[in-house]
C-alpha cells in the first residue's frame, strides 16, 4: 500500500487491493490459471510447508557381496570394528571429537577374500583389525538440524542439480548478512539485537519453513484468514527475504533447501522479457503485478550478491532490465503495469530492486535513476517541505465510478502520509542524502512524532508496512531516532508474535486490532514485513547503508 493514495492499496506498499488504474492492464495479467477471491479496500495506496522425511535408518544387510564374484561375502559383526568405524563415521559427520584424528578399535578383523597386490595401494599378506584409512581428520560440523531430506533439488527431471559448486562469496556489500550466522556482531556501531528477538526471528523462520509449498513456492492463501490479493511471486519473494535477511542463503545453513526451492520457483516462471509475475486472479492481477515482480528481483539481487552463485547472474539481470524498460519515461515512477502512471509505494519497491541489483554487482543505469529523483520532486509536499511525500501527487481530483456504480474519489492520493513519507525518505538515502541532511533529519524528526502504536479497536494504528519503512530510515539516523522508534517497535512485534500452535511464529492479521493491510496481505504478508524490521541489524546495514554512501 501506498500514500493514503487511490481508493485501493496494497499491502503496506507491496500490493493493494482493486483500484481504478489509469489504464487498462497490459500484457498478460490476467491469464494464470484459477481465480482467488479479492476486494477493493480504500486506504493508503494499492493493497495487495517444507517436507520432511521420518523413520528410522534402514537395517543394513547382514551380509556384504564384493565386487568380481556373487559368492564372495563377509559378514558384517554386530560390534567390532566396524562398529567403531562408523562410530567414527558418525563423530564426524557431527563433528564430535574436534580437530583429531580418528581412531580404530582393535578386535575382530574382516576377512576380505579378493586378490589384489600386497604393499602400498595393495591389500596387506595378513588380516588387520583396522579397515580402511585412519588419516582422515574430524572437524567441528554445524550442529544445525537439517530440516530436509533432500540434498538436492533438480530443476526438470533428468536435469542437472540446482546448486552451483562455485565458492560461497559475498559481494562486499552483501557481506555482514553472514554476521549473524557467525555469532559476530553486525557493523555499523548499532549493537546486535536482544535475545528475544533473535528468538522471535527463529520461531517466524520456522513458521514459514513450515507452510512452504511442494512446488517451493509460498501463497498469500492458505491460513485461517484468506487474503483477499492473490499473488504466489509476492508470497515466494516476501518468504525468502526473510531467510535472507536473517543471514540464511540457498548453498549453506539448515535452510538451503526451503531458500532454494523459493528462488527456483522464481525462476522457473521468469518470462523471456525477465518478468516475475505469474498470474493468478483478474481482480488481482490489476494491482500486485509490478509490485510481485519488484520483490521477486530484490529476493534474486540479494541471492546473487549474499553468493555470487553464476547461475542467478543472468536472471537477476533480466528482471532489473524488465523493471528500466516499465518505467514511466515522463513521471520517472512504476505503478500497477508497465509504462502506465507513477506511484510512491510501486517506485519505493522497484528503487530498492535496482539498488540491491547495483550492490550485487548488476547493472543499475544511472538515468533511471536521475528519472527516479524527478519523480520524487513531484511526490514531496512541496519545495519548502521536501521531507514530507504524497502517494500519488497526480491523482484525480473528481470522482471515480466504479463498475457496480460506487463513487470513489482519488483525491486522498494528494496528500501527506506518514507511510509516504517513510518510503520517500528511505529513495532519498538511495539518491545520496546523508543522515546529517537538514531534510533527513526534519523527516526523522517527523516520524517519531508518528511512532509505532497498535491503536484501539475505533481507532486502529497497527501498520506494518509502515512500519516496515520506517525502521529502515530510523535505524540509519541511529541516535536519538532510533531508541525512540525501537522502544516502541520492538517489544509491540515481539509480544505480539503467536507463541504456540500450528501458528506459531506467525503474526495474527486481524486479531482484537487488525493491521492496516491485514485483510489484502493476510498472515504470511504481516509475517514477513514484521520478521524483515526485527531483522534490520543485518541485513540494514549492507542494502542501504553502502547505498547511502
Amino acid at each position: 500500500g501506498g500514500a493514503r493514495g487511490p481508493a485501493t492499496a496494497g499491502p503496506g506498499g507491496a500490493m493493494a487491493g482493486s483500484e481504478v488504474v489509469d489504464a487498462p492492464t497490459i500484457g498478460a495479467s490476467g491469464d494464470g490459471p484459477g481465480r482467488r477471491q479479492a476486494s477493493a479496500s480504500s486506504a493508503d495506496g494499492p493493497a495487495v510447508g517444507g517436507l520432511t522425511s521420518s523413520g528410522a535408518p534402514g537395517k543394513r544387510a547382514a551380509m556384504l557381496a564384493l565386487a568380481g564374484s556373487a559368492a564372495t561375502v563377509a559378514p558384517l559383526p554386530e560390534t567390532g570394528p566396524l562398529a567403531a568405524v562408523a562410530q567414527a563415521d558418525l563423530d564426524h559427520l557431527m563433528g564430535g571429537a574436534g580437530d583429531t584424528p580418528m581412531t580404530r578399535q582393535a578386535g575382530e578383523a574382516l576377512a576380505v577374500n579378493v586378490e589384489a597386490p600386497a604393499g602400498p595401494g595393495g591389500l596387506g599378506a595378513e588380516y588387520t583389525p583396522e579397515v580402511g584409512l585412519n588419516t582422515r581428520q574430524s572437524r567441528q560440523d554445524s550442529l544445525q538440524v537439517q530440516l530436509r531430506s533432500a540434498r538436492f533439488l533438480k530443476s526438470a527431471v533428468g536435469g542437472l542439480p540446482s546448486i552451483s559448486t562455485t565458492a560461497i562469496v559475498s559481494s562486499e556489500a552483501f557481506a555482514n548478512r553472514g554476521a549473524r550466522k557467525q555469532g559476530n556482531e553486525p557493523a555499523g556501531g548499532k549493537g546486535s539485537p536482544p535475545p528475544q528477538t533473535e528468538e522471535a526471528i527463529e520461531r517466524g523462520l520456522a513458521f514459514l519453513a513450515r507452510y512452504q509449498l511442494s512446488d517451493g513456492g509460498w501463497s498469500l492463501q492458505g491460513f485461517p484468514e484468506e487474503a483477499q490479493l492473490a499473488t504466489d511471486t509476492a508470497a515466494t519473494a516476501l518468504s525468502v527475504l526473510a531467510f535472507q535477511g536473517a543471514g540464511y542463503n540457498h548453498r549453506e545453513h539448515q535452510y538451503e533447501d526451503v531458500v532454494r526451492g523459493g528462488i527456483d520457483f522464481l525462476i522457473k516462471t521468469q518470462k523471456e522479457n525477465g518478468d516475475l509475475f505469474v498470474p493468478l486472479d483478474d481482480d488481482s492481477n490489476r494491482s500486485v503485478w509490478l509490485y510481485s515482480h519488484s520483490l521477486a528481483a530484490i529476493a534474486l539481487c540479494e541471492a546473487y550478491g549474499m553468493t555470487q552463485d553464476p547461475r542467478l547472474k543472468e536472471p537477476a539481470q533480466k528482471a532489473l532490465d524488465f523493471i528500466v524498460a516499465a518505467q514511466h519515461p515522463q513521471r520517472g515512477g512504476w505503478r500497477y503495469s508497465p509504462g502506465v502512471g507513477a506511484d510512491t509505494s510501486v517506485t519505493g519497491w522497484m528503487m530498492m530492486a535496482l539498488k540491491s541489483g547495483e550492490l550485487a554487482g548488476l547493472k543499475a543505469p544511472q538515468p533511471t535513476y536521475r528519472k527516479i529523483e524527478r519523480w520524487l520532486d513531484d511526490a514531496q509536499h512541496s519545495p519548502r517541505q521536501p521531507h514530507l511525500y504524497r502517494y500519488n501527487p497526480f491523482a484525480p481530483v473528481e470522482a471515480v465510478t466504479l463498475p457496480g456504480g460506487q463513487q470513489v474519489s482519488q483525491r486522498h492520493g494528494r496528500e501527506v502520509s506518514d507511510t509516504m513519507t517513510a518510503v520517500g525518505l528511505m529513495m532519498r538515502l538511495y539518491t545520496g542524502w546523508q543522515r546529517d541532511n537538514p531534510n533527513m533529519l526534519r523527516g526523522a524528526d517527523y516520524l517519531a512524532e508518528h511512532l509505532p502504536a497498535l491503536g484501539t479497536t475505533r481507532q486502529p494504528q497497527r501498520d506494518t508496512y509502515y512500519w516496515y519503512y520506517g525502521t529502515q530510515v530510523m535505524f540509519h539516523m541511529g541516535g536519538r531516532h532510533w531508541q525512540a522508534w525501537n522502544g516502541r517497535l520492538h517489544p509491540m512485534l515481539v509480544g505480539t508474535q503467536i507463541q504456540q500452535g500450528p501458528m506459531a511464529g506467525s503474526w495474527d492479521p486481524q486479531g482484537a486490532i487488525p493491521d492496516r493491510w491485514g485483510p489484502h496481505g493476510g498472515r504470511l504478508y504481516v509475517t514477513t514485513l514484521n520478521l524483515l524490521s526485527l531483522e534490520v541489524y543485518y541485513r540494514h546495514l549492507p542494502l542501504y547503508e553502502d547505498a547511502a554512501k
